[in-house]
């Protein structure tokens, strides 16, 4: 209750002092560098190449969604944000005798702080700006085996694995302000992830090709197309914010 009071405070300082009150969503594309989950992939290839087993899905780039929440004050943005990533891969044969494959699905989310100055300059609806977010990453991987002989079900079994590491994005974009409550981005970035280690969730499976020392770490290159709509600050302090 402690903590809650003085998040509480905390939020109602920066409404107060705000300028504007700011909702944020990015829509990105990104790239994944998943060293550790990439092995993991190969490994089950090989291990089934020799029956004709091939990829047909390798942990392609792929879409962001970020939302934010936060207060500008000046040149100033900061605030709270969250993301979801997601990517996977597949290994595939399949004949008229039966059919076999392993999927791999992979999902994060980040939730973290950020801020954002925008470097001023003379035109008033335009700025570039820096921008540093660092944060906490929590990762699900689920692994799941097919095998059928004919029309017979042989073996369907999915692994399930966790992890919770730390990231850090430093990026750099463009600011537009076509209206005042409106404001459009443009910003890319790189994702830099430590820690992350893999810890089997469905620990009572019997197969699995998991190491023991796998991380999983999302690093790679960010684009963002953001989209903000911002309040005066004004208006909440007008509307019962403001105690003073």
């Amino acid at each position: 209750m402690k903590k809650l009071l003085i998040y509480l405070f905390l939020l109602f300082t920066a409404i107060l002092n705000a300028q504007e009150v700011a909702f944020q969503y990015e829509f990105g594309y990104g790239s994944f560098q998943l060293k550790d989950i990439k092995a993991i992939h190969n490994r089950v290839q090989g291990t089934m190449s020799r029956y004709g087993a091939r990829t047909v899905e390798y942990f392609p780039n792929h879409y962001i969604h970020s939302g934010a929440f936060g207060f500008i004050l000046g040149q100033h943005h900061f605030g709270a944000s969250g993301v979801f990533l997601t990517t996977g891969s597949r290994a595939h044969v399949s004949d008229y005798s039966g059919e076999y494959k392993t999927d791999m699905v992979l999902r994060g989310i980040r939730w973290g702080l950020f801020y954002r100055y925008y470097i001023p300059n003379k035109q008033q609806w335009l700025n570039v700006y820096v921008q540093a977010a660092p944060g906490f990453m929590f990762s699900r991987l689920r692994m799941s085996e097919q095998l059928f002989l004919d029309t017979r079900k042989i073996l369907d079994e999915s692994l399930y694995f966790r992890s919770r590491g730390m990231y850090i994005e430093p990026s750099i974009g463009i600011r537009f302000k076509p209206l005042h409550w409106l404001h459009l981005s443009l910003g890319c970035g790189y994702e830099i992830n430590a820690w992350g280690k893999m810890k089997q969730a469905n620990t009572h499976s019997t197969r699995t090709t998991y190491r023991g020392d796998d991380k999983i770490r999302w690093n790679g290159f960010r684009l963002y197309a953001g989209l903000i709509l911002t309040v005066p600050g004004h208006v909440f302090r007008e509307n019962g914010v403001n105690y003073k």
